[in-house]
């Protein structure tokens, strides 16, 4: 191609999909497969949220602590808003109170039992599988041009699993509720990370698109909702049919509040994964970016899970490459240059999980004790420390320079 952007029409009447040269390869594979998808998907790369990023932009002269005070405040009581609040809050919070109508609280806590029950399991293929996984795509540019994770690799996964439980919790995302807000506040990290990068000389739009776009968001919503069941199912996760599609539910609306616009949110597991699969194919391939943030996720795992002592430390993220080289396959793995192993991890796991559900249908008091060294190691897993609850905003392009938050 002679020129930065390229135009191919789509196969139907709507206007030409404007393609970022680095997914012109990725989208002709995309298209022969799903050409309406392929598509939606790239039109929006180029596309952010008009909502939140309209309030990140008002935030912008807030300073670090005021912005947490605000959003801590609105978030609380978003019925009474404080008169310094900026219209573009205003209507952003008029926007995610609207709970759509077909959000059902019954199967989310379906969802929230399924999940509690397999914590561990959902845990395992989400740092082995769809974090690493979505790394694979042009969110580790922003990521590592930010140094959000390899300066802050375990704070980063607390922060996922932290946000994962809160919304698997009973009424977690019932609005007010702490997965809704935590959810909220990933929306407008986006929108102030987005504007850092987008203003910056390191993000080539005509090449990249938007930074962490409405697509990557897609991608990452897929990747975490109808992606993951299939990980935690190659995990031997105890999940019905009925459950999965609960746990996609309940991220189906979590996709929507943090942000994928309503014309491409997948509404189901199927639509979940063919999202996942059509994004993962548009995507260009994995550059050294995606191989930095894949390997400092699966190292900080061990540091995440308490373990400091060098040898420890080691052999368990030996092991947790063997768990991710099994769920994500040996092409992706092989091309995040992780190390080649012989071990069978993840069937052996996966018997494992299945061994000790026998087990616990036998011995109902064994089964008890294990669901409560589950849960412990699930508040564990997610103690941010006084950090906690921060709402504040990054303040810089590099992460290093910014205020807390």
């Amino acid at each position: 191609m002679t020129s930065e952007t390229s135009k191919v029409a789509a196969t139907d009447p709507t206007p030409p999909v404007v393609i970022p040269t680095a997914y012109a390869t990725g989208y002709e594979k995309a298209a022969k497969v799903d050409p309406e998808l392929a598509a939606a998907y790239i039109r929006h790369t180029t596309m952010g949220d008009p909502l939140a990023d309209a309030v990140a932009a008002d935030l912008m002269s807030f300073s670090s602590r005021r912005v947490h005070t605000l959003l801590a405040t609105v978030l609380q009581n978003p019925r009474e808003l404080p008169p310094e609040t900026p219209e573009s809050l205003r209507h952003f919070m008029a926007e995610v109170l609207d709970l759509p109508e077909w959000f059902d609280e019954e199967i989310a806590m379906t969802a929230s039992r399924a999940f509690l029950r397999n914590s561990d399991t959902v845990l395992a293929a989400l740092v082995g599988g769809s974090i690493v996984e979505g790394f694979a795509t042009l969110i580790s540019k922003s990521f590592r041009i930010r140094g959000r994770v390899t300066v802050s690799g375990v704070r980063r996964l607390k922060q996922n699993g932290l946000q994962l439980i809160e919304q698997y919790l009973p009424g977690g995302m019932s609005p007010l509720g702490d997965g809704w807000k935590l959810t909220l506040r990933v929306r407008l990290v986006h929108a102030r990370s987005r504007m850092l990068i987008a203003n910056s000389d390191e993000w080539s739009h005509e090449r990249y698109g938007l930074p962490i776009s409405a697509a990557t968001v897609l991608l990452a919503g897929s990747a975490f909702s109808g992606r993951l069941m299939q990980h935690v199912a190659a995990l031997g996760g105890d999940f019905s049919r009925e459950e999965r599609e609960a746990y996609v539910h309940v991220w189906r609306y979590t996709g929507l509040l943090i942000g994928i616009p309503k014309e491409i949110l997948f509404h189901d597991e199927a639509s979940a994964v063919r999202s996942f699969e059509i994004g993962r194919m548009c995507e260009p391939r994995a550059d050294h970016d995606a191989i930095i943030m894949a390997n400092s996720i699966i190292n900080s795992a061990p540091l995440v899970v308490g373990i400091k002592e060098v040898e420890s430390r080691r052999k368990l993220a030996k092991y947790a490459y063997q768990i991710s080289r099994g769920l994500i396959g040996d092409e992706l793995a092989n091309t995040f240059l992780f190390p080649r192993t012989r071990g069978k991890a993840v069937p052996v796991l996966r018997i494992q999980n299945r061994t000790k559900r026998l087990i616990g249908r036998v011995l109902p008091r064994w089964r008890r004790t294990r669901d409560l060294e589950r849960f412990r190691a699930l508040v564990d897993f997610v103690n941010l420390g006084r950090l906690e609850h921060s709402y504040s905003l990054p303040t810089t392009l590099y992460d290093e320079e910014s205020s807390d938050w």
